[in-house]
């Protein structure tokens, strides 16, 4: 199928170095040719074990190809996944990690479902995607991206099961108020589930979605 449009991409964390950044190159997330198609390493028994647990939480996801590019983007077992539980879909679908898929689908599971249907009293069917695996660098560096690693998603919105379609942005707490309690938990809540989480508040590149990742730190980042 044809690849998802990529939005505008968002800078992650502020970068202390001077260097110009090179113009990021853009990955979609696609298959390769069957003639540059990296050659596929035996699946790790983690990876096994991590796709059992996606397929209890009822996410559907196909094996996608191995992904290995000159810049250094890569991941050695990704997936495509369509769906984040029986009753949640990923618009577009998303190429990510098992690992990322996994944590995005604890996250519906446990915190975007419920609260959806606690402010809404809907259920939630869809969450819309901005990006996925991107090969590209941080705006503002030269470091690559946890989307170089299909290690990231950005949420852009939610549509519940009645249509009702919720932006990630900034409400008016007046205004929308159900629409603004279910952002600010939602971004409240991805603080532990996930390593790096952003969004609307943090800075004007997160102003109308959250980006969520499992970089590797020490504590997580959160803003």
């Amino acid at each position: 199928m044809p690849p998802p449009a990529e939005r505008p991409q968002a800078r992650e964390l502020p970068e202390t170095m001077a260097t110009p950044a090179p113009k990021p190159r853009e990955k979609p997330a696609e298959a390769p040719s069957p003639a540059s198609e990296p050659a596929a390493s035996p699946m790790p028994d983690d990876e096994k074990r991590c796709r059992e647990r996606l397929k209890a939480l009822g996410a559907v996801f196909e094996e996608a190809a191995p992904i290995s590019e000159p810049e250094g983007c890569a991941a050695a077992h990704p997936l495509t996944v369509s769906k984040l539980s029986a009753g949640v879909a990923l618009e577009p679908q998303a190429v990510l990690t098992c690992a990322m898929a996994e944590a995005s689908a604890r996250f519906v599971r446990d915190h975007a479902a419920p609260l959806a249907k606690e402010e809404f009293d809907a259920p939630l069917a869809t969450v819309e995607q901005a990006s996925s695996y991107v090969c590209r660098a941080r705006h503002g560096g030269t470091k690559l991206s946890e989307h170089a690693f299909a290690n990231a998603l950005d949420w852009s919105a939610l549509t519940l099961a009645d249509g009702t379609r919720i932006e990630v942005r900034a409400h008016d707490a007046e205004k929308e108020p159900r629409a603004f309690a279910l952002i600010s938990k939602l971004h409240k809540r991805a603080c532990g589930p996930f390593a790096t989480v952003l969004g609307p508040g943090s800075d004007a590149d997160h102003a109308d979605h959250f980006h969520f990742d499992l970089a590797k730190r020490r504590n997580p980042f959160c803003q």
